[in-house]
């Protein structure tokens, strides 16, 4: 059967980084002399900013001297057809395609060369082989405009996984106790899946999930949804406006109305506001505004506890691009959930921090944890992650990146329950773009919240891989008395291009206790994984994870599982 998608042109202009990107975790394979790796990178960098003639005579340069330097043959091949000079990128994209470490994204790249150029032939014959590599996630060509000549061809389809791929997803014996599939593409349905608490009162943990790319009420108005965790019923949605992009921060909120039910605070950027709704029917219940023009209010949000004793929830809105400490140093807002008065601002210390990209609050009554990350803040640019014990301004301790650092804090921090069993929860930073074997490799650390003492360092398999998507709070699934940590890798690659992988580890030492590993191309598992208690009453804690740019129903069209969290005595689900 055949398959169309329609090409959306609000997700284009996000294309050219990302796949330099994927270009940049193949070339950080390839062998090459000190001096010539560097003039390599002086050219991507000059291709990042799309001084595409300046890299081309950097980059030939090289390749006359040392023809056998792959990796400059792939950037070359690159910097041709992005400066229009297509019958020239061809024979530089087949050369890189001749060397191991560079033939899959070659490849890719000269298909999409030829469709460009109007030679289909030849485009799906090098797509296909990319896409037989296993290396290339083919299936973001619906998002490419050099693609555009290929839709009408039977064989595009083909590019795509079947629908029996998507019926047997993961590689290991995967128990799906519920399961919900976007059916928009290019909505990235699941960007952020939750636990919420018990909303409808079954007894059971309910989810709260966002679409940030929904066009369904005008083009990235965005969409958040809350399901019942027990019978996987939708039990409201709502859509935003137009250039919204609802949802691209959700969390829950708490109990912000003080009904005994908890509640969903959801970030719309566009916008400039962010939404606190009631999580029994979604009756909005607080709005707050931006106080500054474009400081992306509401990127990331989250609830905090009581904090000021009224007896309702207060919330914490990220806003990285305020200008208020200097050009996107970055702000963070502490809200009352009673009545959004502004309780508190924090500020990054410096221009470009861009602090308050990631926030996550903790109060129990006496007890008080409040994450900030700032993914350009620290002595080496890498991101810090602030941690606070009071609203005094004064961090308790600050969590920096390493040596391979790119951009700690920069999506994901949390508060990640009990996990050295001192009595006090930890602390869990995230940095996705982390280099530790290469480009995207991705590393997280785990600070207890006593003390900041590291407690664990997990770090992903290979680069390009993104480990350490979510927020990790699995619970006690073992029953050691040490709180476990679940963390996804959505581009891992080890069963499928770009399948994904989420991983199950011990609080207590560290080891492995299981994984769940995605077997479709382009599937991105892991794209969240969070734990979400007893669904089934089994005794064991379950997860809730998603797979935002899965193609199930057409790319990017995302969706949502909650997974069974028994595993068997061989480590697997």
């Amino acid at each position: 059967m055949r398959r169309r998608f329609r090409r959306l042109s609000s997700v284009r202009i996000a294309l050219a980084p990302l796949m330099i990107a994927h270009l940049s975790s193949a070339a950080a394979t390839a062998t090459a002399q000190t001096d010539t790796l560097q003039t390599v990178q002086r050219a991507t960098a000059l291709i990042r900013s799309q001084q595409y003639d300046a890299a081309i005579v950097v980059l030939e340069a090289i390749t006359e001297r040392e023809p056998e330097n792959a990796q400059a043959w792939m950037f070359l091949g690159y910097a041709l057809h992005a400066s229009g000079d297509i019958d020239r990128a061809i024979p530089a994209h087949l050369r890189a395609a001749e060397f191991e470490a560079t033939a899959p994204a070659a490849s890719y790249n000269a298909g999409l060369t030829y469709a460009r150029k109007g030679d289909i032939d030849n485009a799906f014959e090098w797509l296909f082989r990319a896409r037989d590599s296993g290396k290339v996630d083919v299936t973001k060509i619906a998002f490419d405009p050099n693609a555009a000549t290929l839709e009408d061809d039977e064989r595009y389809a083909q590019l795509f996984p079947s629908p029996e791929d998507f019926a047997d997803p993961f590689l290991e014996d995967v128990e799906i106790l519920q399961q919900w599939l976007g059916d928009e593409m290019g909505a990235e349905f699941g960007w952020i899946a939750r636990d919420i608490g018990d909303v409808d009162g079954d007894g059971v943990n309910d989810v709260t999930t966002s679409a940030p790319s929904s066009s369904r009420n005008g083009e990235n108005s965005g969409m958040i949804f809350v399901f019942s965790g027990k019978t996987g019923d939708l039990l409201w949605s709502l859509a935003g406006q137009p250039g919204d992009r609802l949802g691209l921060g959700i969390e829950a909120a708490g109990d912000v109305n003080a009904d005994q039910i908890p509640d969903v605070i959801a970030g719309a950027p566009g916008a400039g506001k962010t939404y606190v709704y009631s999580g029994a029917d979604g009756v909005l219940l607080v709005t707050l505004h931006e106080r500054q023009e474009d400081e992306r209010f509401g990127r990331r949000v989250s609830d905090l506890g009581d904090v000021n004793n009224d007896l309702h929830a207060d919330v914490v809105v990220g806003a990285p691009q305020s200008d208020a400490a200097g050009d996107d140093a970055g702000r963070i807002y502490i809200f009352s959930g009673r009545d959004g008065g502004l309780l508190l601002t924090l500020d990054g210390d410096r221009a470009g921090d861009r602090f308050g990209s990631a926030v996550a609050g903790y109060y129990d009554g006496t007890r008080m944890l409040l994450a900030v990350g700032a993914p350009n803040a620290g002595p080496g640019n890498g991101g810090r992650v602030y941690v606070y014990h009071d609203l005094s301004g004064r961090p308790a301790f600050t969590i920096e990146a390493d040596e391979t650092g790119a951009a700690l804090g920069g999506m994901f921090v949390s508060i990640v329950g009990d996990v050295n069993a001192d009595g006090t929860p930890d602390v869990y930073a995230s940095d996705w773009s982390n280099s530790a074997h290469g480009r995207s490799t991705g590393r997280v650390y785990v600070h207890s919240g006593t003390d900041g003492r590291l407690l664990h360092t997990f770090t992903g398999e290979a680069a390009g891989d993104g480990f350490g998507i979510g927020p990790a709070d699995a619970g006690d699934v073992n029953g050691d008395g040490h709180d476990d940590l679940i963390i996804g890798a959505w581009q891992q690659s080890g069963a499928a291009a770009a399948g994904g992988k989420v991983y199950l580890y011990s609080g207590r030492d560290g080891s492995l206790i299981g994984a769940y590993t995605g077997k479709v191309p382009g599937e991105t598992l892991g794209f969240d994984a969070t734990g979400l208690g007893d669904v089934n009453g089994d005794g064991t804690l379950d997860f809730l994870v998603s797979s935002a740019w899965s193609s199930v129903n057409g790319p990017r069209s995302g969706r949502v599982y909650i997974l069974s969290g028994k595993i068997e005595e061989n480590g697997e689900p």
